[in-house]
């Protein structure tokens, strides 16, 4: 059995290759979020306001997304290629072959892909994420000298994720074949079934359903966290479009080819060639889905993220400015001192000063468990506790229970969202640790519902100067028509002033380094994306060369074969953009009325048109350029 399949291997090596390459890959990108996260919480461990804290945090986030995408994409890459080998599986069971037999066999060439490729992805995996370390220390995740904990855990972590799921998808692709009887097996292997189990029916719509009410999450649960939660439907409706892909893509072509009775649409379908695109899509159906699916993912991943981050942002902005009741705000390029801060207060012009400034603390809501203490250091999480006046109408973070005149020694108001599913309320304590090494109990004095805006803790101005720690920013409220001198006099004392509403866009938007590690990792996972699914239709396409061949002998010239390939490429194109838009369009609604209210649907047009012309790209070269490469060396008498 392993002579046999090494054979095929080499027989089928160049689609063999393309799975390899992915495989490479997806375990180069497994290994360095791996050794990123083993790094942040060893570093976690060793004390408090430890820098891995907040490295483990962004990680751990990363880490589920990327786990979502490489599953989903090694699962579509395996099934692509092992399905264009049903006829020689079917043989294999006409000369007497077992199916035990051919699914080891199956086993033993995907076992060898990853034997080969996933070492190779692993070794640059590992030097990689040492290459981060600038672009995170940058962000102020991490400071400039941090060591990457190099270990052999993430690299077993992603033969873990990896393997199971190649050799998965592969005897899946295999299933339908194997089955049947081999007679049954060798007539079928040259079509495909006209339909899906029913099975797979019910996991679609069940998934489906899931994704629909994961989106209406924030309409229940407000706030990042309900917002986090409807992102998810995103990803759940396009795994139900891989489930039901085949009965989607079959329904377009039939539809298609109705509408091919109209004049028009004859012409622009190019004649027969269109016609034999569409008659083509109806009938393999599920070939066209393990193509469409990577191109869709493409454009709902990067979609969804930036549109969460957008409306995030806005959120933020916008409970800013309604929670601040100042004409000015008062910075410096780097902190404010004691001394800026009480010249600022003494302009005659002020008629109220609320001075604020950041504390950089862990924070422990949850009392944890007693019996696993080995998570000791993952219960607690890096904060930032800002410090506001107790009095005064300055700053207002909608208090929903408790107030803020209760703020003082040892207590602290926390966000909504912060003690939501924690059972914890006012009057209830969350421990706190500082970075001057002091640790406290703090007993909650009020909860607020601005925490996008504010932070997620508040505490007294007294707190703030115990601890040692800078002003950041006084809020100035300021008698009628004395901005414009104020600005001056701030200007002169060599500090800068700025409005409300241009403070908080500034605060929300955050630091162009932070923006700089999220665009990063945003388009590290979408050109893997890009890279799977061109790899998938360069696969499928170069793998129809018989049907090319057969079409050639029956009479089709290769122009009518190209403009096949042309109209098949804009079929594959346009029913990724429909099914990838209509996946995050529940998702953008559900975070947009979680965040902002109403019905908000934000999206970064320039992405989306960015990303549409790459879906756009990736099919015709691969469906197209194959194709003319393909049909370049076929001929009636080949």
């Amino acid at each position: 059995m392993l002579k046999s399949a090494l054979s095929a291997a080499r027989f089928h090596r160049t689609s063999l290759i393309g799975s390899a390459l992915i495989v490479l890959l997806a375990s180069a990108l497994l290994t360095t979020t791996g050794v990123v996260l083993e790094s942040g919480l060893r570093a976690s461990a060793s004390g408090p306001l430890a820098e891995g804290s907040l490295l483990s945090t962004i990680a751990g986030s990363f880490a589920g997304t990327t786990i979502l995408i490489v599953v989903l994409v090694i699962g579509s890459t395996f099934a692509a290629a092992l399905r264009q080998r049903r006829r020689e599986f079917a043989l294999l069971r006409a000369v007497g072959a077992t199916r035990g037999q051919v699914r080891r066999r199956i086993t033993i060439e995907v076992l060898g892909v990853f034997a080969v490729a996933a070492p190779l992805g692993a070794l640059p995996g590992l030097a990689a994420a040492s290459l981060l370390t600038p672009l995170l220390s940058e962000s102020g995740i991490v400071s400039a000298g941090f060591a990457m904990t190099i270990s052999g855990w993430p690299v077993l972590a992603m033969l873990l994720v990896l393997v199971p799921t190649g050799v998965l998808a592969a005897r899946v692709a295999a299933r339908e074949t194997l089955r049947t009887s081999p007679v049954a097996a060798v007539a079928g292997s040259a079509v495909e079934a006209p339909t899906v189990g029913s099975g797979r029916r019910i996991a679609a719509v069940a998934v489906a359903v899931a994704g629909v009410l994961v989106a209406l999450t924030p309409f229940f649960v407000p706030g990042t966290i309900g917002s986090a939660t409807g992102a998810v439907s995103a990803f759940l409706l396009i795994t139900a479009v891989a489930l039901a892909g085949p009965l989607i893509l079959a329904s377009a072509a039939r539809r298609a080819l109705e509408a091919s009775r109209v004049p028009r649409v004859a012409h622009a379908l190019r004649g027969a060639g269109g016609t034999l695109a569409l008659l083509n899509a109806r009938g393999f159906s599920r070939r066209l889905t393990t193509a469409v699916v990577p191109l869709a993912l493409l454009l709902a991943l990067g979609t969804v993220q930036t549109g969460v981050n957008l409306t995030t942002t806005d959120a933020a902005a916008a409970q800013l400015r309604a929670g601040l009741d100042a004409d000015l705000v008062v910075t410096a390029q780097h902190t404010l001192t004691a001394e800026d801060v009480q010249a600022v207060m003494n302009l005659p012009e002020v008629v109220e000063a609320a001075p604020t400034g950041t504390l950089l603390a862990e924070t422990k809501v949850d009392d944890g468990d007693e019996e696993l203490p080995f998570l000791g250091s993952v219960s607690w999480e890096p904060a930032a506790l800002r410090s506001v006046p107790t009095t005064g109408g300055i700053v207002d973070p909608a208090v929903s229970a408790g107030s803020l005149a209760d703020l003082g020694t040892g207590a602290v108001a926390v966000s909504a969202e912060t003690v939501l599913g924690s059972g914890k309320g006012v009057g209830d304590r969350i421990r706190v640790r500082y970075a001057d090494g002091a640790d406290e109990t703090l007993t909650i004095a009020a909860i607020f519902t601005r925490g996008l805006g504010f932070g997620d803790y508040l505490v007294a101005e007294s707190a703030r100067s115990a601890h040692g720690a800078p002003h950041d920013a006084v809020y100035l409220r300021l008698a009628p028509g004395t901005a414009d001198e104020v600005r001056d006099l701030v200007a002169a004392l060599g500090l800068e002033s700025t409005g409300v509403a241009e403070y908080a866009e500034a605060v929300a938007a955050g630091g162009a380094a932070q923006q700089g590690l999220s665009t990063t990792l945003l388009l590290t996972l979408l050109a893997f994306i890009a890279i799977a699914a061109a790899n998938t239709l360069t696969t499928m396409t170069a793998g129809r060369r018989d049907e090319w061949r057969l079409l050639h002998r029956t009479g089709a010239t290769r122009r009518q074969l190209i403009a096949m390939a042309a109209v098949e490429s804009s079929f594959v194109a346009i029913t990724a953009l429909v099914l990838g838009t209509a996946a995050v369009v529940p998702a953008l609604i559900g975070v947009g009325h979680g965040l902002l209210g109403g019905f908000t649907l934000r999206v970064d047009p320039v992405l989306y048109g960015g990303l549409a012309a790459s879906v756009v790209g990736i099919a015709v070269v691969g469906i197209v350029g194959t194709a003319f490469r393909v049909t370049r060396t076929t001929s009636p008498a080949t």
